[in-house]
This record gives C-alpha cells, sequence and structure tokens, in this order.
C-alpha cells in the first residue's frame, strides 16, 4: 500500500512551522541603532563631576569648587 504524496511527514510539517514562526519573528523584529541622548555635559575641573551645559551654576555641587 501507497501512501499518498500529497500528506506530510509530521517533522517536517512541524519543522515548516518552526521556519514559518522564525521568519516572522525575525522580519518583524525591531532594529535598534545607538543614538544620543542629547544633553551635554560639561566637568567640574577639580572633581570631574559632570552637570549640565546649561546651566548657570558657579560651584560644584560635590567639591564647592569654582566652575568659572
Amino acid at each position: 500500500m501507497q501512501e499518498n504524496d500529497d500528506k506530510q511527514n509530521p517533522k517536517e510539517e512541524k519543522k515548516n512551522l518552526l521556519d514559518d514562526i522564525l521568519a516572522n519573528a525575525l522580519s518583524s523584529t525591531k532594529k535598534h541603532e545607538e543614538t544620543n541622548a542629547g544633553l551635554e555635559t560639561k566637568r567640574c575641573k577639580s572633581c570631574g563631576a559632570a552637570r549640565p551645559e546649561d546651566t548657570d551654576l558657579k560651584y560644584c555641587d560635590f567639591c564647592g569648587d569654582q566652575f568659572y
């Protein structure tokens, strides 16, 4: 008795299903790229603590040294 050629092997059927799932996952996965946060900072010359560039701080909050 010959088997019908239209029927697939259950292992092949599972493999095809898994291939479809993985292909869909790869095609729909977001591609991320590295971006700059956009915050410019200056550093204290004495201790190296960072502070935002657009602030009007005259003294470092960490070491008390003058920024200007």
